[in-house]
């Protein structure tokens, strides 16, 4: 095993260094300590703070390793790094050591390369390694080894703290999330450390809900914007068609803003557009159907704009512009829908409402992006078929196609209602459903009064009552007093044995029991039942009629037998 020691390091001589001999070599006393000299004379060796030990690795290499000031720790030290190159002679390798070693910053560094390699967008790259970086400095997390769930859950804790939404959070812990999952995966890290972290519930804590526009706000609007001065670049007109394209097919703004003449294929059948890869979402070419009323919008259009240059060109899209853009025409069709009211009543009800607001009294925003809204909520308020509303959202789940961007108000679910045929029959005057006679509900038939001993599940088998001999009498609650069955009748009484029914909270207890309220009379009704089913084993006859009295028998005849 190697041995321990302190290696000396040299340093320069002081000008009131003192040299004298010790053990027969020269040494230098520097502030009262004796320390010896190097070989030319002109430096000191001070011992290093550190233990030190040259160290012969598992590839044949000869290295000084230095461990801890302190020689326990230091020898406990160099016992697991020799116990560490025993075991990769013997091919048992730790792959993870180099990586601890490194600093966090370059992991994210190459997890960024990484993305970017993957075909990911640069924007989209910076975005998740900022998140994730920003993060991690606050934790003070230096190296992989130092990922912990609790830091990073405090941290979250503070961030919503100080004010950002649970949207916002959950972004921040899922760039931190997938980046602990890309070090498992690149083998750089041997388990997830934050895979028990949950994310927040967004719908307590909702920042900027979206709405979709009615089919009178977007007339409007398309209307007042086609007349309207030129904004972000984009004239009035072809902002106005930019916002129909967007109604229409549901289209993301980035992906609007690379179309070309050449996206649009409006004489095939049916007509299509494409979406390059480069700027789909999915990172995939998209063929999106074209409404015919666009192809009749579009079709003059596009022959007059030169091929290859974009639609709507500018970097509208990139700095997010598209939602200033519609909001100051939504304030100018709004302005001008409050100032063609004919009276005062009319334009301060009209300027008290919602329409054409940007945002509403349930505090929902109309931004660009809630054109896409718009598309697939009148997809579902055509009764499209969800399967086909998610694909033409081009949606990874259904939930997400549904719950965020369909809408639904009173109005549909008004319409919706009215759509229920009848509960009511023609002629039926006791407004029972159809089908209510058929129900395998016993206690809905007690309460009807109807005879249970049919067939069926919801059949009731015959009680053994009444019996010859045995008289038995229906006792109701104890607020009611005893009532006979010609009175119960067409009430709550069996016709079969004149009892009343006892009503159960389920329905397969309902069934025609006699409410025994008393051990009494439940024992009385066990005897007479036993004496009308049971035959006596032995019968008993009248003594009279084979014996001649008992007086008349000589003294040493038995007695009869009793």
């Amino acid at each position: 095993m190697p041995a321990l020691f302190k290696p000396d390091r040299p340093y320069p001589l002081p000008k009131d260094a003192q040299f004298v001999e010790h053990k027969g070599k020269p040494h230098a006393r520097v502030g009262g300590v004796l320390y010896p000299l190097s070989k030319d004379g002109r430096k000191y060796l001070k011992p290093a703070a550190k233990w030190a030990a040259d160290v012969v690795f598992a590839d044949g290499t000869r290295k000084r390793v230095r461990f801890s000031p302190n020689k326990s720790a230091a020898a406990m030290m160099l016992a697991a790094l020799l116990k560490t190159i025993e075991n990769e002679r013997c091919g048992v390798v730790d792959k993870f050591a180099a990586h601890r070693k490194r600093p966090l910053a370059e992991h994210l560094a190459d997890w960024r390369a990484d993305l970017v390699a993957k075909g990911n967008g640069a924007e989209y790259a910076d975005l998740k390694f900022g998140r994730a970086a920003r993060l991690f400095d606050a934790c003070r997390f230096v190296r992989t080894t130092d990922l912990s769930a609790s830091r990073v859950q405090k941290e979250l804790g503070t961030l919503k703290a100080g004010g950002l939404s649970a949207q916002t959070i959950n972004h921040y812990l899922g760039a931190a999330k997938q980046f602990c999952r890309w070090l498992v995966a690149d083998r750089r890290a041997a388990d997830h450390p934050l895979a028990h972290l949950k994310a927040g519930n967004v719908k307590l804590d909702r920042r900027h809900d979206r709405r979709e526009l009615s089919a009178a706000e977007f007339e409007a609007l398309v209307a007042a914007t086609r007349t309207g001065r030129s904004r972000k670049g984009l004239s009035g007109p072809d902002r106005a068609k930019l916002y129909t394209v967007a109604a229409y097919t549901g289209l993301r703004a980035s992906e609007l803003a690379s179309l070309t003449p050449e996206s649009f294929s409006l004489t095939a059948t049916p007509p299509t557009l494409a979406v390059a890869a480069a700027y789909s979402k999915h990172r995939r070419e998209d063929t999106v159907p074209v409404h015919p009323a666009l192809v009749e919008l579009l079709a003059p259009w596009l022959a007059d704009r030169p091929a290859g240059v974009r639609l709507w060109p500018g970097k509208w899209a990139a700095q997010k512009g598209g939602g200033k853009m519609l909001r100051a025409d939504l304030k100018v069709a709004r302005l001008a829908w409050v100032r063609s009211a004919t009276t005062d009543d009319e334009r301060t009800a009209r300027s008290q409402s919602d329409f054409l607001a940007y945002e509403d009294s349930a505090g929902r925003f109309a931004d660009f992006h809630a054109l896409r809204h718009t598309f697939i909520t009148n997809l579902v308020k055509a009764d499209v078929h969800p399967k086909v509303a998610k694909e033409l959202a081009r949606h990874s789940t259904i939930t997400l196609t549904m719950d965020r961007y369909a809408h639904v108000g009173l109005h549909d679910t008004a319409a919706a209602v009215n759509k229920l045929p009848a509960m009511t029959p023609a002629g039926s005057s006791t407004g029972a459903a159809p089908g209510a006679a058929d129900s395998d509900n016993g206690r809905e038939r007690m309460r009807a009064g109807e005879n249970t001993d049919g067939s069926g599940r919801g059949s009731i088998p015959t009680l053994p009552f009444p019996r010859p001999g045995l008289e038995m009498k229906a006792v109701e609650s104890d607020r009611e007093p005893m009532s006979t069955p010609e009175k119960r009748k067409g009430r709550d009484s069996n016709p079969r044995t004149g009892l009343a029914r006892l009503r159960f909270s389920r329905p397969v207890h309902s069934t025609a029991l006699p409410p025994f309220r008393s051990a009494a009379i439940l024992l009385a009704a066990a005897a007479a039942f036993y004496t009308a089913i049971v035959p006596p084993r032995i019968t008993f006859r009248d003594p009279g009629s084979c014996c001649p009295p008992i007086s008349s028998c000589p003294p040493c005849s038995p007695p009869p037998p009793t």
